[in-house]
């Protein structure tokens, strides 16, 4: 038995058909075999009888789901000329004349046809009647037939069909003559080896189930590939599954026709990127293959297979988690309205694909400049021009810093003209530092500016961070120059803001008015009192950059606890918490000195 391995597209499959059909010397049956939910069934009732109408053959598809007898097979047989019938009046007319000889046949046949008559004649003879020539008997679902089927003589009925009426004939399975075993089943080998000439395999390519089935009612976007992110999500899950599209066709459909997908306000790629991953983890929810969080652990080998598997696992489990209306969606008792999609989908965009177009269009110049030297001079200098408005612009984000310094000391050695100053590329670089100084001062304190190989970037890196620094701690005083009047304030909040001033630089604290703390810490409630005292307990866990306190910090201290001591408070257990408040602050002073 000859079986074709390589993986063929449906119009070359179609193909073959057509090139066994018009094989009038040789008497045989080919067989065609996919993965479950592949489309096989789709593929038959759609394209290729839409094909074969084009042509001679009328195709004739039988389903042996639970078929046990070859008389079983026959009524199938007789049942699908007869729906035939319904495009073919001299079928029909046939079915009729002999209609007189039917015995044993079901009563959906009866009912059909509308005959009423005293039957005599096998239903095999009544489908030897009534096939022809013309007939391209189609046997789907092999693999289902009853468990209790007599194979030798379903198989030597089809055998039969071949041989001595001359028709042609396709069987499909799942695992038709593969190593699944128990969907094969065991049966007369002989027969088998002598019906089935030639087995085709059934792999649908991704891209054209997609089109097929995902694509037709998408509303199109003028800045995005809408289908070139379907398609990109298709290839993401692997999926060759028919059932699970159609399956997921509809949350599909919606998610595409979402405001949020059509905003122009959004970097078209975060959009793309967010489309793909959500047509990504909808297929994957279809086909039951829900990313989940492995429960094996990570292996202390980092670079092995299974630990780089696991954090794969982790990070696709973490990213689906994120855009957890998908799942919902797939819930039988989950409804999912447009408002949770839009919300959904913002919110992914936002914690993953967070950055503008600047940033985007600045990553992408430097990913080819990086192999300028390899470019004309024409495409650098579009380059150049596109990073020199860029730049100038400032609206990127601080997290591609290091990207613009290469870009720019490149253009400085393939000594590309710059329309402005290394200065004027100083302020523009602090104008993006000025739009988030917490951010930018993590980021060029890591590794990627610790790390750079050339001291020009890594001395402008060390002078922006300083700028950053500093812009910080500007931001950071005037957080905590709060005035005694000040309404609002609780002291969990306060707690946050002198937290946060502390980790960046203990000495900006000194800014914050010993009496607002004070006054503060009298007025609330024990959860917000005790989230206020719990920094001052935590102090001196902080960093000194000099080493040891400043006075002025140690009178800062010594200021709140003078204050605490002026005051009163009337609860009993606000009095008790006051208690251990001065004597945090008394071993804060100590401990200080």
């Amino acid at each position: 038995m000859e079986t074709c391995r390589s993986k063929e597209p449906a119009d070359q499959l179609i193909g073959h058909i057509d090139s066994y059909l018009k094989d009038k010397d040789n008497q045989y049956a080919i067989a065609l075999e996919g993965d479950w939910g592949s489309g096989k069934t789709r593929f038959i009732e759609e394209k290729l009888a839409k094909h074969l109408e084009e042509g001679e053959y009328d195709l004739v598809r039988v389903s042996m789901f639970g078929i046990a007898t070859a008389e079983d097979l026959y009524e199938r047989i007789v049942m699908a000329l007869v729906h035939l019938s319904d495009k073919d009046m001299r079928s029909q007319a046939a079915a009729k004349t002999i209609g007189g000889a039917l015995n044993g046949i079901s009563g959906a046949l009866i009912k059909r046809t509308g005959l009423s008559v005293n039957l005599s004649v096998g239903i095999q003879s009544v489908a030897c009647l009534m096939l022809r020539k013309k007939h391209f008997l189609v046997f789907d679902d092999v693999e289902r037939r009853s468990k209790d089927s007599d194979d030798l003589a379903l198989f030597g009925t089809m055998n039969d069909l071949v041989e001595r009426l001359g028709l042609k004939v396709m069987l499909v399975s799942n695992a038709w003559g593969g190593s699944d075993v128990q969907s094969m089943r065991e049966f007369d080998r002989d027969v088998r080896e002598k019906l089935i000439w030639k087995v085709y395999p059934f792999r649908p390519c991704p891209s054209a189930l997609a089109e097929e089935i995902l694509m037709g009612d998408c509303r199109p976007s003028e800045d995005l590939d809408i289908h070139g992110a379907i398609l990109a999500g298709v290839e993401a899950s692997g999926c060759v599954n028919a059932r699970a599209m159609i399956r997921a066709h509809e949350l599909i459909g919606r998610i595409c026709s979402l405001e949020a997908v059509q905003d122009t306000g959004i970097a078209p790629q975060n959009r793309f990127n967010a489309l793909r991953d959500a047509v990504h983890f909808a297929l994957l929810t279809s086909m039951g293959s829900a990313p989940s969080m492995p429960q094996n652990g990570r292996r202390e080998n980092l670079l092995s297979p299974e630990a780089l598997e696991y954090d794969r696992s982790v990070s696709l489990y973490e990213q689906y988690s994120d855009f957890s209306v998908i799942g919902k969606a797939f819930e039988l008792s989950g409804e999912v309205t447009k408002d949770d999609l839009e919300q959904g989908f913002k919110a992914y965009i936002g914690k993953r694909y967070p950055n503008n177009i600047d940033t985007l269009d600045v990553r992408e110049i430097a990913a080819e400049m990086r192999h300028a030297y390899a470019l004309d001079d024409e495409k650098v200098d579009v380059l150049a021009k596109r990073y020199f408005a860029l730049v100038s612009g400032a609206h990127y984000s601080v997290d591609c810093l290091h990207d613009v310094l290469e870009v720019y000391y490149l253009l400085s050695d393939l000594e590309w003209e710059c329309p402005f100053s290394q200065n004027d590329f100083i302020e523009y670089c602090k104008k993006v530092i000025d739009a988030d100084p917490e951010k930018a001062s993590e980021y060029l304190s890591g590794p990627v500016f610790c790390a750079d190989e050339r001291r020009e970037r890594r001395a402008l890196a060390e002078d922006l961070k300083r700028y950053a620094w500093a812009e910080l701690n500007k931001r950071m005083t005037s957080q905590l120059m709060i005035s005694v009047g000040a309404q609002g304030l609780t002291g969990r909040e306060l707690a946050r803001r002198l937290n946060d001033a502390a980790k960046r630089d203990v000495k900006v604290l000194v800014n914050a008015s010993p009496r607002v703390i004070v006054k503060t810490f009298c007025r609330e409630d024990a959860s917000n009192q005790e989230a206020l005292r719990e920094f001052f307990v935590h102090l001196h866990n902080v960093r000194n950059p000099d080493g040891v306190p400043s006075a002025a910090l140690v009178e800062w201290i010594h200021q709140i606890k003078n204050a605490l001591e002026e005051t009163n408070i009337e609860t009993k257990t606000g009095a008790i918490r006051r208690r251990w408040f001065l004597r945090n602050l008394e071993e804060l002073e100590n401990r200080f000195r």
